[in-house]
């Protein structure tokens, strides 16, 4: 039966007629952008996962190099006084078998003092609790301090140093001691990750600011010839615990070839300089133990860095 509105009924109910809707065209421009999102999104995804699985990799890496970095030191404390203990039992002592011995507790006592402390930094970056201690400085002065200590450790291993740009450039308001410590670690990656005979580069820049002097910055380039970084790290490097090769292959010694210590270095020094207002970031064409492409890290550093919580301005505090 059919109604005096064209609906067709049948006892208690109506049956209503559509029109046929269109159906999208495979070519049709939204769904083509709407399946090139779904497999960004689909890529994005695995990509995530991938690095989250990375990660985890990674915190396992560390419990096995922290432990090694500390059993190391611990086992020469304990044989050093095994050995003391023993020569003073047998009445034995001797100045300079004691003064050796002096020497290696100092070394062991020292090398996990420094694991704590860098433990100690990331924890406190973590919390965004660092507090940097501002005042005028020079880059020159600060980059000579962070050189100083791997001097030596560079011509045992034949390493050539070169330095350019350093001298002339305006002064910096940044905290001493943790920029010196920021490059120390970038240049401690550098001599570690170059064979020996190898060559780092430090070079400097001052970067002016058009509209506004006040925004100049300083940028800093540590290049070395050394086994490079493969592109899908180069931002992972500066996660903390990250190790970009093999944790089974670790070489104790702080500044050996492809020696390593817990993975916190570059960590620690992205946070100081992030903490100043700065960025840091790492190019290389790849890793390579053979060829040897290098790598670079890149700072910029701004001449006066925006106000912020933990900044202490010690100039401002001394004239008040």
């Amino acid at each position: 039966m059919t109604g005096s509105n064209g609906r067709q009924t049948r006892g208690l109910f109506r049956w209503f007629q559509r029109e046929p809707q269109p159906v999208a065209s495979a070519d049709d421009p939204e769904q083509r952008q709407l399946k090139a999102q779904v497999e960004a999104l689909r890529i994005s995804h695995a990509a995530a996962r991938e690095q989250m699985l990375r990660l985890d990799e990674v915190k396992s890496d560390f419990i096995t190099i922290a432990s090694h970095e500390l059993r190391t030191p611990l086992a020469q404390i304990r044989g050093c006084t095994d050995v003391l203990d023993a020569l003073y039992e047998a009445d034995a002592l001797d100045g300079e078998e004691l003064g050796a011995m002096i020497v290696n507790i100092r070394k062991a006592s020292e090398r996990m003092e420094e694991l704590i402390a860098a433990m100690l930094d990331v924890s406190q970056l973590d919390v965004d609790a660092m507090d940097l201690h501002f005042t005028p400085i020079t880059l020159e002065s600060a980059m000579r301090l962070a050189i100083e200590p791997l001097t030596e450790a560079m011509r045992q291993r034949k390493i050539g140093l070169s330095a350019r740009g350093l001298k002339g450039l305006p002064g910096v308001n940044a905290d001493m001691q943790r920029l010196v410590q920021a490059l120390r670690n970038v240049l401690v990656n550098a001599v570690k990750y170059t064979p020996d005979g190898g060559k780092i580069d430090i070079s400097a820049v001052e970067q002016a600011h058009e509209g506004n002097p006040d925004e100049a910055k300083i940028h800093i380039t540590i290049a070395d010839t050394g086994v490079g970084i493969q592109p899908e790290h180069l931002e992972l490097i500066f996660h903390k615990f990250f190790r970009g090769h093999d944790p089974s292959l670790h070489s104790t010694g702080s500044y050996k070839f492809m020696g390593a210590g817990p993975g916190l270095g570059l960590t620690i020094a992205k946070g100081v300089i992030e903490g100043h207002g700065g960025e840091i970031w790492a190019e290389s064409s790849g890793y390579d133990a053979q060829a040897f492409p290098g790598s670079a890290f890149h700072i910029l550093l701004p001449l006066h860095p925006p106000a912020q919580k933990n900044r202490i301005d010690l100039k401002t505090q001394t004239a008040g």
